[in-house]
């Protein structure tokens, strides 16, 4: 069928059909793995297309169509004719085919040359697929035939997919063509109970239900009766449905241990087509109005109601903030967690205080809740949360003089209603905060928990675990997945666990399909399960936020200064022969550590030698410049941004060069250029954002480290961001350009990006941008999987161009 609809006039050919066995049939080989029954489908299919479509498509095709007894009777009658191909539903019985003799024949609007003809090649094929056919074909012009009850039950069973695959037209009885549905399944109707307030979702609902086969209802009794007749095929209420030797044996198990129904198994009903309940189908499912409401909201298809700012809440949301509120609120009924994974700079703090505001406002704010953060960000929580819901009492669980004892932690709580804490301490306090009944644990920059076997994520998921104490449990991110699907499991295993299920399941089930084959079915699933589960919308969404200024990325391609060349080289050369000759276990981290030295030889040379600009005299900094190219453009784009009285933030990964750069800034424009790298305090750390976003006299450039400044900071003042060395992670960069291109930010922002072309700056970034798409779709481009090349791949990706 699937090859017959390739080459219909107008089609796309082959290639969709291939796709599709890449998708879901290919090994790693390219062979088909077929069993013995698909493989002589797959050949009856091909040889009808050798035969009859790949000469001329014909307009229709030969139709079997099966009636069944009249009352009281037993034999089922086959009748022939012609079908349109383009349009199944036009048929022409064969009486009339074999009138027209030599005529056309009018099908519809369609004019049939040699009918006759070509019903009686599509009953030759129909003869290989079908037996018992040959017994109505004795006569020259067969029009009908009747079949016994267990040849229909073939024909039913086996022969329509064979008769199909061949090119012919098969109509069954309405109660026998349902694929699974004339399987015995249930037919099912519930409504979720009346209560004052909230539920769960393994809450009982009140619910009935009947079997029912071919979308005939029957019950025990019936089944028993007609399982006596001993037939395959039975006539219930008027219809003929199919009924399989183990239909009875599972009807009884069923009955004898009727499990209840939770509104969990009615959402995974409703969102799963053929979804089993006691290893029998779902026919049909209905749902009373209650019920009818929180599915629909549940499976996204109704968005659910947007709540306004609460009372007490001293600002105002934007209407994507109020669905966002709107949305935690919801899962919050169903004791379900919640991950708002909007991008940079659309707000995710005052959402998250405004949920906090709205369940103060409800008095459903009982005890604290925990909320996790980097400690770059822990200011930033304390002063939104004054500015914005200044009812909540905040409290930091942070520094020497924190509470280290259960009874001082509890005097210290008494009458708090968030506490911020910070992702080392929730390690480090462990034992101690899990003495306190939080009422709900909120990590943010949830990303810091991907790697599912580091001891700060394994503490975040034992914290926020279900059944511990909180009732709800909320992760805000802005890149809900950098690298690796893993790093999803590890989110919905502090959110939701069962969703996902145990790492092991979810390794062979989900990630090494889609991360290893690129199995677009696993990853389609993967994403509905856990869809209804994270809110992500986007800036470039103009639907979204149509104020916020344009982004303009450019690729600012330098060159290899001479000194830069020759030591790149040499780097190459020594360490090539030193990978090859060195035990497997120890050539990822030497291929690694090559990347890391050849990404420091393209920003400085001064950085690959490990020269300490503290011991560094005035000629050091006069040649400074003229050792790297990069350095040399990044003082030309530099001295336009200064003179037009802009500001900039420049990023790099390397601490060494932060400090080397921000010596030979201060020392060429004779203004501060503050560092903020790993080492830097927090008070230290406020105060530079402080002088950079407010202060009309402050630093016109500030340099960050990649990891301790690309989360959790609002820097709009800035217009300009540089990426000065790459981080092989797109959404590294991004998290990091968004700490200037975020709500608030009035000018068009300007993202430099470094690449130094010919060396393997400009080889990774084309590898990168050829698995941005997949990236898109939930995996993500660390820099890893670099690691595992051999010696000739990670020859010809270092080695330097000529040109």
């Amino acid at each position: 069928g699937q090859l017959r609809e390739a080459f219909q006039p107008g089609a796309a050919g082959l290639d969709p059909l291939l796709s599709a066995w890449e998708d879901g049939l290919a090994s790693r080989d390219g062979k088909l793995k077929l069993d013995e029954e698909e493989q002589e489908r797959l050949c009856g299919a091909s040889n009808h297309w050798r035969e009859t479509v790949a000469g001329k498509v014909a307009p229709a095709r030969a139709c079997l169509e099966l009636f069944t007894p009249p009352e009281g009777e037993e034999l089922w009658e086959l009748k022939f004719g012609l079908q349109a191909e383009a349009d199944p539903s036009l048929r022409v019985p064969a009486g009339l085919v074999w009138a027209a003799g030599d005529s056309n024949l009018a099908l519809g609007e369609i004019q049939l040359e040699q009918p006759g003809a070509l019903l009686l090649e599509g009953l030759g094929r129909a003869l290989l697929a079908f037996e018992p056919l040959e017994r109505g074909l004795d006569a020259a012009t067969p029009e009908a035939m009747q079949l016994t009850p267990a040849e229909a039950f073939v024909l039913v069973r086996t022969a329509a997919a064979r008769l199909r695959d061949v090119g012919v037209g098969v109509v069954l009885p309405a109660s026998l063509s349902g694929g699974l549905a004339s399987r015995l399944g249930l037919a099912i109707t519930a409504e979720l109970p009346e209560k004052s307030r909230g539920f769960t979702l393994g809450e009982t609902l009140e619910w009935r239900w009947e079997f029912m086969i071919g979308g005939v209802t029957l019950n025990l009794k019936d089944l028993e009766k007609l399982s006596a007749k001993r037939s395959p095929l039975v006539q219930h209420k008027g219809a003929w449905i199919e009924l399989r030797p183990l239909d009875l044996k599972n009807a009884e198990k069923f009955c004898s241990a009727e499990p209840p129904f939770s509104l969990d198994d009615a959402l995974r009903i409703t969102g799963n087509e053929g979804e089993t309940l006691s290893r029998l189908p779902v026919h049909a499912f209905t749902a009373g109005p209650r019920l009818q409401a929180v599915l629909e909201q549940y499976h996204q298809q109704k968005a659910p109601d947007p709540l306004p700012a609460p009372p007490g809440f001293a600002g105002q949301l934007r209407p994507y903030q109020e669905r966002g509120l709107g949305w935690l609120a919801f899962l919050h009924r169903f004791d379900q967690g919640a991950c708002l994974a909007d991008d940079m700079g659309l707000g995710k703090t005052i959402q998250l205080l405004a949920f906090l505001q709205h369940l103060k406002a409800e008095e459903e704010l009982k005890r604290p809740v925990l909320l996790v953060a980097p400690t770059s960000v822990l200011t930033n929580w304390k002063r939104e949360a004054a500015a914005f819901t200044p009812d909540l009492t905040v409290n930091e669980h942070y520094g020497p003089r924190r509470p280290s004892s259960p009874e001082a932690l509890k005097k210290a709580l008494k009458g708090v209603d968030l506490v911020l804490t910070t992702y080392g301490l929730l390690q480090r306090d462990s034992e101690l905060l899990d003495k306190v009944d939080w009422q709900g644990v909120v990590i943010d920059e949830a990303q810091a928990i991907k790697n599912h076997a580091a001891k700060q994520s394994m503490a975040a998921r034992d914290m926020g675990r279900p059944g511990k104490g909180p009732r709800f449990r909320i992760a805000l991110t802005g890149t809900p997945v950098e690298n690796r699907v893993s790093e999803l499991w590890a989110l919905m295993d502090f959110l939701n666990p069962k969703v996902l299920g145990d790492e092991p399941f979810f390794r062979q089930r989900y990630r090494m399909p889609i991360e290893r084959y690129g199995d677009m079915s696993s990853l389609r699933d993967l994403k509905g399960r856990v869809g209804p589960f994270i809110l992500r919308r986007l800036k470039t969404d103009k639907s979204i936020i149509s104020d916020l200024p344009e982004k303009v990325e450019l690729s600012e391609w330098v060159g290899l200064a001479p000194e830069q060349k020759k030591l790149y080289s040499k780097t190459v050369d020594e360490s090539l022969d030193a990978i090859a000759r060195s035990p497997l276990g120890q050539k990822h981290g030497q291929v690694l550590a090559l990347l890391t030295k050849l990404k420091q030889i393209c920003n400085h040379p001064a950085l690959a030698l490990k020269q300490d600009p503290a011991d560094a005299d005035a000629s050091f900094f006069k040649e400074f410049a003229a050792r790297s190219a990069k350095v040399q453009r990044l003082e030309e784009i530099l001295e336009e941004v200064m003179e037009a009285g802009d500001r900039a933030l420049l990023f790099t990964q390397f601490a060494e060069w932060g400090h080397l750069l921000k010596a030979h800034l201060e020392h060429k424009w004779r203004q501060e250029v503050p560092f903020l790298y790993g080492s830097t305090s927090k008070t230290e750390r406020q105060a530079m954002v402080d002088r950079f976003q407010d202060d009309p006299r402050g630093p016109q450039l500030f340099l960050l480290s990649l990891k301790a400044g690309g989360v959790g900071l609002n820097l709009t003042r800035a217009s300009h961001v540089f990426h000065i060395d790459r981080w092989w992670n797109p959404a590294v960069e991004n998290q990091a350009t968004d700490r200037a291109y975020r709500i608030g930010q009035q000018n068009r922002v300007m993202v430099h990006k470094f690449i130094t072309s010919g060396s393997v700056e400009e080889r990774i970034d084309r590898m990168i941008k050829e698995k941005s798409k997949l990236a898109e779709d939930i995996v993500g481009s660390g820099e890893d999987w670099l690691g595992g090349m051999d010696v000739s791949q990670l020859k010809e990706l270092v080695t330097l161009s000529e040109d």
